[in-house]
């Protein structure tokens, strides 16, 4: 009995020891036949209703699992489905590699139907210059210039990095094109994050709309707009990039995602910086100190350092009953800026500095109920920007101070010490219903309300009550929405959107006139608009497009309270008015080439155009009637499987009309490009110096026809055919001449695409670059760029 009972016990040991749940952990990595890694595998237990992602190595792992058996599933695109088996066996590692067969039907499938998210882009009824960063973002290149590569697009700086970027595209400039983040518009983010700030690695791509908005976008824009994407993972990641070029310029980017294997769970954080020296090489006017007559002379920029810091930090819960995605997001930048010069390079600066910088926290949230989507954005922020002139003298351009006890600044007499809070609360709503694959409806509300208050203990005050102007409290309401019905008829051959618009903004505030007096300002206004858009497939990679608005654009608060810096208030300001027509021909051969064509027709009144005002500020101010025509083409051919070459061209012919003067009458709308073109040459080379090496190498070149800081008579045109040719019958500095720049550069992966290095070389010829207003832009410079996959 004894022994029986100790038997009993013994066994009874063995099982509770053996039958202890230990946790195990499965990984493994999936290839296809040939042993080459498959990045973005599905790989699910069933049992537990668990499932992750393979990394770009095609690697996977479930941690902490309990002892068991399970059934593996794995999927791929392209490839058969695969079903095995796997046990724990009281280890606590278990290790798998898993081969998928391709799947003949599949791929055929997808190389005839599969469009990806940018492709989709560019095919829709309302166009879209898509660029896609991924492909370039090992190279050590700005986004400004990526955008300037593409057809009907121009970007113009005042100076180097960190200048004001203001956007042109088809007769359109400066706000007249919005600015959005993954559909949001950009302006709680101030001047932190911008075209000319972020780094290309931080984008998926970039959308470029040219005349009509998709709804979901639904702003108050005539010309288009830029939609920067950001990286979206399956997986979890981690990359980083750091370049280091002339000029004293370092740009340092990281991005980092994690992702539980439940895939309910996200946490991650974007940062960059950017900073530079910017002391390049100028020609400017030398005063003679002596004589006070003025001089051409090459000097190098003294006081124009740049620094930005950016980072955000986000977090959210996703696949969930109540939420398809819920995400927190907390966003910081710095910016620290040197002042060189105002808004033309006609006199130096040499003390005065400029700061802006804001915590703005964010909420986004959606949920897809049936055929209704829910899109819901808010953030509330205010970003501090302040203005320090207080040297009791001036510089000249050698950078020598020259004393004047009578001054208490050097850019105004007077000097200033502002300090401006712009709070910012933006609410975005998107509704979405879905009838049919017919048909689509969509709702897109955006609303934002702004103030601006302040103080500056040098600047100007009210003459009756003595109070500082800045103090005053400026508000600014604005509301813009957009219902939109997207079709699909005719076997998918025909697409069509049909929008309608309502604006509104209303602003109050309180000025002060030449004497000083106080001048309540308000104004409030109500539109409507209406946007229609066509495509029509003449064959599967050949369609036709065509869209027409009518079209407002609201001042917006910087244009009506200035910016704090050298762009002053103008409280009179006009909304624009836009009538505008788009034509476009598209066909390619997959693999060969891709051929597109567009004209654009838009009759403007009010045009909202920045212009210098008193040599060292701008303003905003309205041109009253603009009218013109363009056309731009876009050619891109695969010379050989390891070269392609592109090119393309852009005319636009935008003139005043019904001036009143003589003299302005027909004349080419000040400074703005009214030519300019792009050649590209890119090849790849594998197998270099090893057999697993990869080498990329580039070739740009951009011109840009001569055009004019201010007004030409049309007589004084050059004589040849649209202006392409000859010279303007007058010699001065208001015209900003013929240039021409050429780029090269390599990024090679010795390894594999986790790591690669860049080597670019900017203006290679070092010819002069002039940009908006006539600002001189760097000249040669090289870059080095240095980007790593962790994983």
């Amino acid at each position: 009995m004894c022994k029986r009972l100790l038997f009993l016990l013994a066994f009874l040991a063995s099982w509770m020891v053996n039958g202890q749940s230990v946790p195990w952990l499965f990984k493994g990595s999936v290839k296809d036949v040939k042993g080459s890694v498959l990045p973005g595998a599905t790989v699910s237990l069933i049992e537990l209703k668990k499932y992750t992602t393979t990394n770009s190595d095609g690697q996977f792992a479930f941690s902490a699992l309990p002892q068991g058996t399970y059934q593996v599933q794995v999927t791929h695109l392209g490839y058969q489905s695969s079903m095995q088996v796997v046990r724990s066996g009281n280890q606590p590692v278990v290790e798998l590699t898993i081969t998928l067969q391709e799947d003949a039907r599949q791929l055929s499938e997808v190389r005839v139907t599969g469009k990806t998210e940018t492709q989709q882009a560019k095919l829709q009824p309302i166009k879209a210059e898509v660029i896609n960063t991924k492909a370039v973002q090992e190279q050590p290149a700005t986004l400004v210039e990526l955008m300037n590569r593409s057809a009907g697009i121009r970007i113009r700086q005042t100076g180097g990095l960190g200048s004001d970027a203001g956007l042109m595209m088809n007769g359109f400039q400066g706000r007249a094109i919005k600015n959005f983040k993954d559909g949001i518009p950009m302006d709680y983010l101030g001047a932190g994050y911008n075209i000319s700030l972020v780094p290309v690695n931080m984008l998926e791509r970039v959308e470029v709309y040219k005349g009509v908005l998709p709804t979901s976008l639904g702003a108050d824009a005539l010309g288009g707009a830029v939609n920067l994407i950001t990286k979206k993972s399956l997986y979890r990641y981690a990359e980083g990039s750091y370049e280091i070029g002339s000029f004293n310029t370092h740009r340092l980017s990281l991005n980092a995602l994690y992702t539980d294997t439940t895939r309910r769970f996200f946490v991650g954080v974007d940062a960059f910086l950017n900073r530079s020296d910017n002391n390049y090489p100028v020609t400017v006017n030398v005063t003679d100190q002596e004589t006070a007559t003025q001089r051409p002379a090459t000097v190098r920029l003294f006081h124009n350092r740049f620094t930005n810091y950016y980072a955000e930090i986000y977090g959210g819960l996703t696949h969930l009953r109540w939420a398809d995605e819920l995400r927190i997001g907390v966003t910081g930048f710095d910016i620290d800026r040197q002042n060189q010069y105002g808004a033309t390079m006609s006199q130096p600066f040499g003390a005065s500095v400029s700061r802006q910088y804001s915590i703005i926290p964010t909420l986004r949230y959606r949920k897809t109920v049936g055929k209704l989507s829910i899109d819901q954005f808010l953030t509330t922020n205010t970003i501090r920007v302040t203005q320090t002139d207080t040297a009791r003298g001036t510089y000249d351009w050698y950078g020598n101070f020259i004393p004047s006890p009578s001054r208490q600044g050097e850019i105004s007499v007077r000097g200033t010490l502002s300090t401006l809070d712009f709070s910012y609360h933006t609410s975005r709503t998107n509704l979405a219903y879905t009838f049919n694959d017919q048909h689509r409806l969509e709702f897109n509300l955006v609303s934002s309300n702004m103030t601006r208050v302040g103080h500056d203990p040098l600047g100007v005050t009210f003459r009756e009550s003595g109070r500082d102007i800045l103090t005053v409290k400026a508000n600014y309401n604005k509301a813009v929405a957009a219902l939109g019905l997207a079709s699909t008829l005719l076997k998918e051959r025909l697409s069509n959107q049909l929008i309608v618009k309502f604006y509104h903004y209303d602003t109050h505030a309180i000025d002060a006139d030449y004497y000083g007096t106080e001048q309540p300002r308000s104004a409030s206004i109500q539109r409507w608009g209406i946007a229609e858009a066509l495509k029509f497939s003449l064959t599967p990679s050949t369609f036709l497009r065509a869209s027409a608005e009518l079209a407002t654009r609201l001042p917006e608060q910087d244009e009506l309270f200035g910016d704090g810096n050298f762009n002053r208030s103008n409280f009179q300001l006009l909304p624009e008015r836009s009538t505008n027509v788009n034509l476009g021909f598209r066909t390619e051969k997959t693999g060969r080439y891709t051929l597109e064509v567009n004209s654009f027709y838009r009759i403007t009144h009010d045009m909202i155009l920045r212009v210098p005002v008193d040599f060292l500020f701008s303003q905003n101010q309205n041109v009253t009637n603009v009218r013109g025509l363009g056309v731009e083409s876009d050619l891109t051919v695969s010379l050989w499987k390891w070269l392609r070459a592109n090119g393309n061209f852009t005319y636009q012919n935008f003139r005043l009309f019904d001036t009143g003067n003589r003299i302005a009458e027909g004349s080419r709308l000040r400074n703005t490009p009214y030519f300019f073109a792009n050649l590209g040459l890119t090849g790849t080379c594998s197998h270099v110096l090893s057999s697993r090496d990869k080498l990329h190498l580039y070739y740009y070149y951009l011109f840009v026809r001569e055009y004019y800081l201010d007004y030409v008579p049309k007589a004084q045109e050059p004589s040849g055919l649209l202006g392409l040719w000859g010279k303007a019958r007058f010699d001065a500095p208001n015209i900003i001449p013929n240039q021409s720049l050429h780029t090269v550069g390599f990024t090679y992966n010795p390894v594999s695409p986790r790591f690669s290095v860049g080597v670019q070389v900017k203006n290679l010829l070092n010819t002069p670059v002039y940009d908006n207003f006539r600002i001189q832009n760097a000249g040669r410079s090289i870059h080095l760029k240095v980007n790593y996959l962790l994983y």
